[in-house]
């Protein structure tokens, strides 16, 4: 019935870790001096906000009340007030939660039972396809009584969520984003740049990479534990394949190749486990064929095996000193019973069977320094040469470089036909005209890019109004949680918290 609610848990791991926090400090951290211990108790003090005292009972609330906020209603006010300011656990934690309260009381922000309905009503939790699902409400109402809420204990958490949102439009209303500072990132994020690039592939740079003996001899010294054959088991296994066609049968006939399959492979293992009897005597008894694959690698199954990955994997977790009889496998076309026949164990590689890849590994690792030395001087070189007043074509010839037109790139929508063009964008966007970005590693590595600006627009949009209004929103609700913050880190000065003292 709850399910719905407890699919939301990415905010409930945070709260877990400060109701852990929470409870330690209630019932589990002490200071011990040479005479005595004590605890706090539910009625003892915990905190003292703005002179006036909350019990450890009432901290206990609040911690409730935040989990149950954080978990199931998808609304993260009161987390949020937490955060405001830096906290090393424990009741210092939710201070500003009490602080909070005190403001919207001094600013005489006091929610009704209407509005706090209103809000619950709105909340993402409760909806719908954009309604109200009542049946969900009537689900979160069972579930607060279970966690000790009652109906108006709701909707005082409900009256603290609007309370804030009213506190932080009363701090921060009258704060409107600068047109000038909308506009530049408006200008930033939807610009259409062109340009060229330059490529630096690693395989150009393996050609030239040379490896001695020596240094081939030093890494497998260095490296020899990763150099061993992997295990490999050989096995014998009886196939007891499923009747074929079985979702065409009726039900009835379906049941019944079923069941004889199931009495196949039970008459089976009653030889191996309950008389004992060896594989290959279990076998002819029952007079079921048996199929014998030479040993193989976990990582490299036979044709036969290739679809079982349960069955392999079962092969390679059975122990090696095992002597019990295994237990039937289902697979995707049947049932196996399998025995282990053999066992190769991982053995050493010597240096003259491994020195092809060793080799590969430090030509690649040389070509990646060799990119890299190269993508930075280039890099270098190209900039100060433009800073001079020389052109890219001329200084990329002198570089003995390949400079590759790139098409119009809108840097909010990078064209998904252009190679790697969301992460030239990126950078794009950040280098300014005439100028050369920082080095873009693409292809999983496999080769570096510079990109070269040479203009910038700024183009005319069908949703450019939308899209301007939607940045001045943007940056208005960064700057008012900034400016809330200051405000707040003032009040909970202005609160000379002090925490009860144990020992």
């Amino acid at each position: 019935m709850l399910e719905f609610f407890r699919r939301h848990r990415g905010a409930f791991l945070i709260t877990l870790t400060i109701s852990i926090i929470i409870s330690m400090f209630y019932y589990g951290v002490s200071q011990t001096t040479a005479t005595h211990e004590k605890k706090l108790l539910p009625t003892d003090v915990a905190l003292t906000v703005f002179g006036k005292d909350y019990s450890v009972a009432d901290v206990q609330r609040a911690q409730r009340s935040v989990q149950f906020t954080q978990y199931y209603l998808q609304a993260d006010e009161l987390s949020s007030i937490l955060s405001i300011i830096p906290s090393s656990g424990g009741l210092d934690a939710f201070a500003n939660f009490f602080v909070a309260r005190h403001m919207m009381e001094e600013l005489g922000i006091r929610p009704s039972n209407a509005e706090a309905r209103a809000a619950l009503d709105k909340l993402p939790a409760l909806q719908n396809n954009g309604k109200l699902d009542v049946s969900r409400g009537q689900m979160l109402e069972q579930l607060a009584s279970s966690m000790g809420f009652d109906s108006e204990a709701l909707l005082d958490i409900m009256k603290d969520i609007v309370g804030l949102r009213k506190l932080q439009e009363l701090v921060t209303r009258n704060y409107t984003a600068s047109p000038l500072a909308a506009e530049k990132q408006y200008a930033s994020s939807y610009q259409t740049f062109k340009g060229s690039k330059i490529t630096f592939e690693t395989e150009t740079f393996k050609k030239s990479a040379t490896v001695t003996d020596e240094e081939i001899k030093k890494y497998y010294e260095e490296k020899k534990e990763e150099y061993k054959t992997v295990e490999k088991r050989a096995v014998n296994f009886v196939f007891f394949e499923n009747a074929k066609d079985l979702d065409k049968k009726p039900l009835e006939e379906r049941q019944k190749a079923q069941n004889d399959v199931v009495k196949r492979v039970n008459a089976f293992n009653d030889l191996t486990v309950k008389e004992h009897k060896s594989f290959a005597d279990a076998a002819k008894q029952t007079k079921e064929k048996v199929e014998t694959i030479p040993a193989f690698a976990q990582g490299s199954p036979p044709d036969a095996l290739k679809s079982e990955s349960d069955l392999v994997e079962q092969i390679f977790a059975r122990p090696k000193d095992s002597k019990a009889p295994a237990e039937a496998v289902e697979g995707i076309k049947g049932w196996y019973v399998f025995d282990v026949t053999q066992i190769e164990e991982p053995k050493q590689q010597t240096l003259a069977e491994v020195t092809g890849k060793i080799k590969e590994v430090l030509v690649g690792q040389k070509a990646d320094e060799a990119r890299t030395k190269a993508v930075n001087e280039a890099r270098l070189a190209l900039s100060e040469g433009l800073k001079a007043g020389k052109k890219i074509d001329e200084l990329v010839k002198a570089q003995k470089l390949t400079l590759e037109a790139l098409p119009d790139i809108d840097i909010a929508n990078p064209p998904q036909e252009v190679p790697n063009s969301f992460y030239i964008a990126q950078e794009a966007a950040m280098t300014a005209v005439g100028g050369v970005s920082h080095a873009v590693d693409v292809d999983n590595g496999k080769a570096t890019v510079l990109v070269y600006v040479s203009a910038k627009e700024l183009r005319k949009r069908p949703d450019a109004a939308e899209l301007r209004k939607s940045q001045v929103e943007s940056i208005s609700d960064q700057e008012r949680r900034s400016l809330f913050q200051a405000w707040f880190k003032k009040q909970h000065e202005a609160a000379r918290i002090a925490y009860a003292k144990l020992g």
